[in-house]
Formats: C-alpha cells, structure tokens, sequence
C-alpha cells in the first residue's frame, strides 16, 4: 500500500511540476490575450446583470411592430427616413414622405375647344375633360371638323383649373426580402363633365378626387395601380398640357402586376399583366367601357319611350352600351427590356392582348391583338459642364394590330354591329328602330347578328422631343407626336362612322420652363393639335396654356 501511495503521489508531484514549468514558458503576448479575454468576459457578465434587472418594456404597442420603443414618445425629435425626404414613424422601422404639388394651369383656346350640346351642338365648351390641355387624352381626339358647323366660329374659350394638383403618401419599410413600399396618389381631376359650369361652380368648383396610384411592392414584386408596364415615362417631354401627346407607348396608369429583375450591365427586365381594357370601333365611334353616349339618339321623354316601335326596354338616353358587346375576360400581358447608361436609356417592349365580342344571342368572336414599343432618350452632350450637359433627345414609337390604348388612341377592331343592316328576307333592320331587332332570340336578331362584319385594325404612332436647358433655371421643349390608325372604312355602315372615328391625329408643343428655386416651375406653352376623321373632314386646334407649380 506503501509503495503504491508513494508512486502515486511523486506521479502526481512530478506532472504538476511539469505542467508549472509548462505554463511558466508561455510567452508573455499570450499571456496578454488571456487578461484581455478575462477583461471582455468582465463586461459582457456586467451589461446581462444589467439587462435582468431592467424593467419590461410598456406602454402604447404599434399594431404589427409590437411595444413602440423607448424614446419614440411625444416630444422626442422627428428622425430622417431612409429615403430622401422622409421621416421614421416613431415605434417603427417605416419611413414615410407625405407631398405632391399645387398647380394651376391657365389655358385658352385662339381655336379649336370641343364643342358642347347648347346652340344646336356648338356651344358649352367649358368642359371639364378637356380643360387641362389639349393633347391626346384631352381635347385633341374632339376638335371640331370643318363640316360640323354652319355657323361662325365660337370654338375659342379660356379657363383656370388646380384640378391636376397633386397628393402623394410613401412608405417603405426594410425586411429580409428587401425594402417592402406602399403608395398611394391622388389629384382632383376626375373627368364629371356634368357639374362643370353649372350653378353651383359658380361659387365652389365641384372638382372630384381621382386615384391616380395605389400599389404595393414586395421583392421585385408589384400589385396595384401604377404606370402601364409598356409605359416608359422617362421617355415623356416635360409638357404644360396634361393631355400630353397625341400618342404613347402604353397607358398612363393601370391596374397591374408584375414582376421587375434587375440584370447586369444596367438592363432592366420586367413582365406581368394588366386590367383588360377590350375596345372596338363602331358605327358610333369608338367604345373602351359600357357607358359612352352616342351623339345621335334623340333621348326618351319624361313619361317613357318616345321612338315609335321600340320597347320599354330601349335605353332612353344615346349610350353606346346598348350597342356594346364587348367583355372583358384576358388579362393583357405585357413583357419589357431595358438598359440603363449614363448617356441615357432604351426600353424595348411588348403587349398581347384581345377583344371579345358577345351580345348573348349568337354574335361571338376574339381578336388578338399585338404590338410592340420602343422608347428612350439620349443625352447628347452628356459629360459636358453647365447647362448644356442636361439636354435630352427623347423618342417613342408604338404600333400594332388591335392594340387599344396600350398606344394611346390606337383602335380595337372594327365592326357595324348596331349599324342599319340589309337582312335578306327582313329588310333593312336597323336597331335603332327596330323592335324585332330589341326582342332576345328573335329570328330578325338572329340573321342580324350572322350578317355583322368585324376587320382589324393597325395602328402607328410615334413622338420625338427634344429639351435645351439654357440656364440652370430655364429649359425649353420641343415636342411633335402623331398616330394613324388604318380603319377597314368598308365594314362602317353608319353616316355618324364618318364623324366619330378619327384616323390621323397630331399635335405640337413648344414651351419655356422657369425655376427660380428648386420646388417652384412657371411655365408657358403654345400648342396645336390636328385631326382627321375616316371621311377627311379635318379639324385644328390652336392654345396658348400657362402653368404655376409649387412642389412640397
């Protein structure tokens, strides 16, 4: 026992000793390591200890962020977002900007002001609609033709309008999938063409508020109401006239989704689809919804119906619904490709898209439509210091085969569904007067609808601008655009066809911008606009428009 004791014991004297000699050889940076470790352990042990015995957090809670955080209380500073011009909502991670503008636009009309319904239809140009500018989504596709009227010219008109001032909220929020945006726009210039001018504007403008952007992203991802995917608006002049040019590639702003990937080398790819918009031309003009009116039906009086032979039935006011056998079933899908440079940029896009034709009695068919767009601007003296360096050459060309509005103005297809008809063995229906014509599954309907005719339509447009900055305050541009849509005439079998379908229309702005500070533009524009109607009659329309916008 002795023994083994004493082995033990001088076994472990001798490994303690060695493990002694050991540490007494380690270099002394190690041994500094080692106090620095001890030191942070100190601290971090120190700032637990401190973090247990701090009270819970209470308080308001932010629906979805959970407890709001300390210091986010009433009286605490407004902390800068994470975008320019925004702010943190206290308790969130969320930036927010909230701004728009206030404009005001003075427009007049030397000639030209689509004409009302008063004095035999050649008064009541006040309007609404058209008061912001005469460009393609004004007054332009109206201008009055030169067959219209017997009388002397009364197409001039001035008004003031605030009607396109603006109001915009902005949020974005971070998260692992990148910056989360919601957005939403809004100005007062919805087109209620029938308050305008009335008795009460004559103390309060009776102005409507208009979405103009509702959307949401997520990712590369979007949903909502936004500018059309075939929409390029950094190829778009800076125009006084909200109209803007007598064509462009896609709609100003759709209901869409989409989604966007940025590549490399600044291309930019993007696809979705949008809220189908089916439109067609007819013996009435051309119809995109159910409630445009038809200039020539004489309305219904007070008691009922006062064309002779109709039913009850029969729309009592011109509305082209009762002629309109459109339906909205495909979304229309759009594809676009982009390249970004410091020169400028160019977008290349694309649109598939149809126009379903039903009347619920045996006239059915589907056209496809295609089209195509290509857009962009070009800095030609990019690099170059001072003013000139900022001038821009911009370019759009939109065309296609029943493309709609996605090139504003273009057409849908073509048809004389609602247009007097020979029928063999009926006569001469015509569904204005025709009672057969109005009753559902009656044998008249039926060889009507075998014999309506549709043809498609191509349409071709384009616009091209250039803007010279003179002064690092002022700036002018230079805008000419035109659009011809090439209307199967033969299929039309309506006197009124001639007046309500146009073929060509152009216009041309010329306009000086001043800035003296950096949120405040004056501007002034003069502007004329051109239209052809299928039978030649022509049309001008000659403004002078001025602009006072104050951002915020």
């Amino acid at each position: 026992m002795n023994g083994k004791w004493n082995l033990g014991t001088v076994a472990a004297i001798g490994g303690s000793a060695a493990l002694l000699a050991f540490v007494s050889f380690v270099p002394s940076a190690q041994a500094d390591e080692l106090a620095d470790l001890r030191a942070n352990m100190e601290v971090l042990q120190k700032r637990i200890d401190q973090l247990a015995q701090a009270p819970p957090l209470t308080g308001p809670v932010v629906p979805n962020y959970g407890p709001q955080v300390p210091g986010a209380g009433p009286g605490q500073p407004v902390v800068a977002g994470s975008f320019p011009r925004s702010f943190l909502i206290p308790g969130t991670d969320t930036s927010i900007r909230i701004g728009g503008f206030i404009n005001t636009d003075a427009l007049y009309y030397f000639k030209g002001a689509a004409a009302g319904s008063q004095l035999n239809g050649i008064g009541g140009t006040n309007n609404q609609t058209f008061f912001d500018g005469q460009g393609g989504t004004g007054n332009l596709p109206g201008i009055p033709l030169n067959n219209q009227s017997p009388y002397r010219d009364r197409s001039s008109s001035f008004d003031l309008s605030p009607r396109v001032s603006r109001l915009l909220f902005d949020g974005r929020t971070p998260t692992a999938y990148g910056e989360v945006d919601a957005y939403l726009e809004m100005d007062f210039a919805y087109n209620n063409t029938s308050v305008n001018q009335n008795n009460g504007s004559s103390t309060s403008e009776a102005f409507y508020t208009r979405l103009r952007k509702a959307y949401a992203t997520f990712g590369g991802f979007e949903a909502g109401l936004d500018v059309s995917l075939l929409h390029d608006p950094d190829a778009d002049p800076e125009l006084v006239d909200q109209g803007g040019g007598a064509t462009s590639a896609g709609r100003g702003r759709q209901t869409e989704v989409k989604y966007t990937y940025a590549g490399p080398y600044g291309t930019v790819f993007a696809a979705g689809f949008e809220a189908p918009e089916p439109q067609f031309q007819g013996p009435f003009g051309a119809v995109q919804i159910d409630t445009n009116s038809i200039p020539n039906v004489a309305a219904c009086s007070a008691a009922g119906n006062n064309v002779a032979n109709l039913p009850a039935t029969t729309a009592c006011i011109g509305t082209s619904s009762f002629f309109s056998p459109i339906e909205a079933l495909i979304p229309e899908f759009i594809g676009t490709a982009r390249v970004n440079q410091p020169w400028g940029h160019v977008q290349l896009g694309g649109i598939i898209r149809t126009d379903r034709f039903n009347d619920g009695q045996g006239f059915e068919r589907t056209y496809m439509g295609f089209g195509g767009a290509l857009t962009g601007d070009v800095h030609p003296f990019s690099g170059t210091p001072g003013a000139l360096g900022k001038d821009d050459l911009g370019f759009t060309v939109c065309l296609g085969q029943d493309t709609g509005n996605q090139c504003n103005n273009g057409t849908g297809p073509v048809t004389n569904f609602g247009a007097p008809i020979l029928v063999p063995g009926f006569g001469a229906v015509n569904p204005l007067t025709s009672a057969a014509w109005n009753t559902v599954n009656s044998a008249t309907r039926e060889a009507y609808d075998a014999l309506v005719r549709t043809s498609p339509t191509s349409s071709y447009g384009g616009q091209l601008w250039y803007q010279h900055w003179w002064t690092p305050e002022i700036r002018s541009t230079v805008e000419v655009s035109a659009i011809w849509d090439a209307i199967n005439t033969s299929v039309l079998q309506n006197q009124s066809a001639t007046t309500n379908n146009n073929k060509f229309l152009s216009i041309t702005h010329a306009n000086l911008y001043w800035s003296p500070v950096a949120f405040v533009d004056f501007g002034g524009e003069y502007a004329w606009g051109h239209r052809v109607n299928i039978a030649n009659f022509k049309g001008d329309a000659y403004t002078l428009e001025g602009v006072m916008r104050v951002r915020f």
